[in-house]
């Protein structure tokens, strides 16, 4: 977009069986290059369970594009205490900037003590946290709004669910759930669910400062995105907050 930093807050790079061939760090650039985006945070994509090489691939990828990458250590907790080092690891010798759990993937659910560990680890090391929430028995939106007001310190990103954003905006919760914030993508529901959730920030009733944008490539398509964004009654102070200030703001770049 003209005129702004856009910055996508959810990218994968590296092998998947989701994938018809390998999605290189070239082939994100490109993307991103293709449509304007300046920076993207990058993680492993699904599904493990062991992440090591992945998350070498996602490290290097970065080390290559400092300038256009952040990285996100992707950590299955079901691998404990050896996992937990390995993410430390990351963080303070590899640099990478925040963890990303998918629970539906690497069967767990998020209420559960084994991501105790894992927010406590964030919590010390201040890196925030991106759930691949949905409506699935493993990450459902209202497990994240159980557990975040015991880390109020940690900064929840979650994928956009109309639950989820129902729950963190709530008057009685809003002020408990502050540390929860919402990426773009997928915006559920078609058109209506689209236009529901650009409302919501409109009107205020979610601060545009809780919003990222996301496309998840390559799952997603980033000029369907940044189109729906565009062609949204957002005003302009808005569209720079979720395009990349509040990223910018959440990693400290």
């Amino acid at each position: 977009m003209k005129g702004m930093v856009v910055i996508d807050a959810l990218t994968y790079v590296g092998e998947s069986v989701y994938l018809k061939r390998r999605f290189t760090a070239e082939d994100l650039i490109e993307m991103m290059d293709t449509n304007g985006i300046d920076m993207a945070v990058v993680t492993a994509p699904p599904p493990g369970p062991d992440y090591q090489r992945a998350n070498e691939g996602v490290y290097e990828a970065v080390r290559k594009y400092p300038d256009r990458l952040v990285g996100f250590y992707k950590i299955n907790p079901w691998f404990k205490e050896a996992e937990l080092e390995r993410a430390e690891r990351a963080v303070r010798e590899w640099g990478f900037r925040g963890f990303k759990l998918d629970p539906k993937d690497d069967s767990f659910h998020v209420g559960t003590s084994i991501v105790k560990p894992v927010m406590e680890l964030a919590e010390m090391l201040e890196v925030p946290i991106f759930f691949q929430t949905g409506d699935s028995s493993f990450c459902p939106p209202e497990a994240i709004a159980f557990m975040a007001p015991s880390f109020p310190k940690v900064t929840i990103i979650m994928s956009h669910t109309d639950l989820g954003v129902r729950l963190a905006t709530y008057p009685r919760l809003s002020e408990d759930l502050k540390n929860i914030y919402f990426g773009t993508y997928p915006l559920r529901g078609g058109h209506k669910g689209i236009d529901r959730f650009l409302r919501l920030i409109t009107s205020r009733t979610i601060d545009p400062k809780r919003v990222v944008f996301t496309t998840e490539m390559p799952f997603g398509h980033p000029k369907f995105e940044l189109k729906v964004i565009e062609l949204s009654n957002l005003d302009e102070e808005a569209k720079k907050l979720i395009m990349g200030e509040n990223i910018k703001r959440i990693l400290r770049l």
